[in-house]
């Protein structure tokens, strides 16, 4: 049961987190693909921004504050449906100590109206033991003036 938790809590947690693949140059950058109106920068600070909000509201335990970051009507594809969906996981996360991401962006392209991460994430114990890592896509949307985790997709890393 506690596999099973630590795994649905992997997939909550995939929304901000990113860090290159040992395959993967630390040197790439992040990319438009191809749309000249896309704002790398403005997209890169917005995602940045609200990853730090996610890591910030899950070290302390705030899973209303993770919730938030994610839209009413989202989706982690093959989990959750729902903010509320995503608050009651994270708060079972935080109670078995699941407190840390670190991440990093691979890919950036979207438009003024959606922006999608392509991304890698590691998940650690409060006491700084890793319980996961893998690859993440993550689409974000406005709603109500602020940027938020439409669909999430997650992927860990064989072992």
């Amino acid at each position: 049961m506690k596999t099973v938790k630590i795994f649905f809590a992997i997939l909550i947690l995939a929304n901000m987190s990113c860090k290159n693949n040992a395959e993967k140059s630390e040197a790439s950058s992040i990319q438009n693909n191809n749309n000249s109106d896309f704002d790398i920068e403005a997209a890169t600070k917005i995602v940045e921004q609200r990853s730090k909000e996610f890591e910030d509201a899950l070290k302390i335990g705030d899973s209303i504050a993770v919730g938030d970051i994610y839209t009413l009507d989202t989706k982690i594809i093959g989990a959750y449906s729902g903010r509320d969906n995503i608050v009651k996981e994270v708060y079972e996360m935080t109670r078995d100590s699941i407190t840390g991401i670190k991440f990093r962006i691979i890919n950036l392209w979207g438009n003024e109206n959606i922006i999608i991460e392509d991304a890698y994430v590691e998940f650690f114990h409060s006491d700084g033991t890793p319980r996961g890592k893998g690859e993440c896509l993550l689409v974000w949307k406005k709603e109500k003036d602020k940027w938020r985790i439409f669909r999430d997709v997650y992927k860990p890393e064989k072992k």
